[in-house]
């Protein structure tokens, strides 16, 4: 294949990623910068060099519109607008869930808490709720839960069940246990590759960003320019023999005692449950699949961009 024809098929490559980066985030009303469109090009690896060159064409030709720095699909100015709206609403919800977030420094058994979902990419709306991912030690992710909805529920922070709307007020329904960081291969996405890449630590002991990212490295088969930690971080060990003997007298105990609550919290949803999921050392409460909706309709815009310009259909 001659060169000139290599580099035309690579422009067209990431121009054809670009539009799927834009198609993904106007779902959720959300233009880009270039940084960010590089960063998160989807199903492509290209330089920011690259990516800047094919997006001042695409601006160039009306395939994509710029507007103060950020681009976004034809027709679509008014986001513009709208993502600077909800920059400063994210700003201030974000004070409010970093302050929530370091109470639970005090559980003992509580290794980071993240904030995910649209707070955590700079988009949330003013009804917005705080969506919380709570990281535990293993077999303590039941007993967590229950002393953390039980303490955010008396402080009036948690948000009531049934209700559509909850400004402000903390949505407790992930927990998993530090040595369950992986996504499960069925669940594995474009969606829940923004998720992971997106989710934002108020704050994590012992490398538990770092060792979240670093046990999915399949996001970037989904963001092949996200930046990954390319090794596993093992976790730290009790470096305190009498904190370490402590903990081998009273461990059993509370390993039954989160066996017990994981067996009740079965018992109560049998014949209730959906696809929540409500495992050992994992708990995702999430009764309608938001992923399965995303890239369903993120398939459908893409179809109509990409029909727009008939010669990636050509180059497919």
């Amino acid at each position: 294949m001659p060169i000139w024809h290599f580099c035309e098929t690579k422009m067209n490559k990431i121009e054809e990623s670009i539009l799927k980066t834009l198609c993904y985030r106007d779902l959720f009303d959300y233009p880009l910068t270039e940084e960010e469109i590089a960063e998160f090009l989807v199903e492509e690896s290209a330089h920011y060099s690259e990516v800047e060159r094919v997006l001042a064409r695409l601006v160039a030709e009306g395939k994509i519109g710029r507007q103060n720095g950020l681009h976004f699909l034809p027709g679509r100015e008014k986001i513009v607008a709208l993502r600077r709206q909800r920059e400063l609403i994210s700003e201030r919800k974000y004070a409010r869930a970093l302050k929530l977030g370091k109470i639970l420094r005090n559980f003992p058994w509580i290794r980071a808490v993240f904030i995910t979902g649209a707070l955590a990419a700079g988009n949330a709306e003013k009804e917005a709720d705080l969506d919380f991912l709570i990281v535990t030690r293993r077999n303590r992710v039941w007993l967590t839960r229950l002393l953390v909805y039980l303490l955010f529920s008396v402080l009036g922070w948690k948000r009531p069940r049934g209700v559509a709307e909850a400004p402000d007020q903390v949505c407790l329904n992930m927990f998993l246990a530090e040595d369950a960081l992986a996504v499960p291969d069925e669940e594995q996405n474009l969606f829940t590759a923004h998720e992971v890449a997106l989710a934002r630590p108020l704050w994590a002991k012992e490398f538990l960003h770092q060792r979240f990212l670093g046990e999915n490295p399949w996001v970037r088969n989904f963001l092949p320019n996200v930046e990954m930690p390319e090794v596993k971080i093992p976790a730290l060990k009790p470096s305190n023999r009498y904190a370490a003997a402590i903990q081998g007298i009273v461990k059993p105990v509370f390993d039954i005692a989160d066996w017990i609550f994981h067996q009740l919290q079965l018992l109560y949803m049998r014949g209730r449950r959906t696809r929540e999921v409500v495992e050992r050392n994992r708990i995702l409460f999430h009764p309608i699949d938001l992923s399965r909706e995303v890239i369903a309709a993120y398939r459908v815009k893409l179809y109509a961009q990409l029909h727009r310009n008939p010669t990636y259909d050509q180059e497919a």
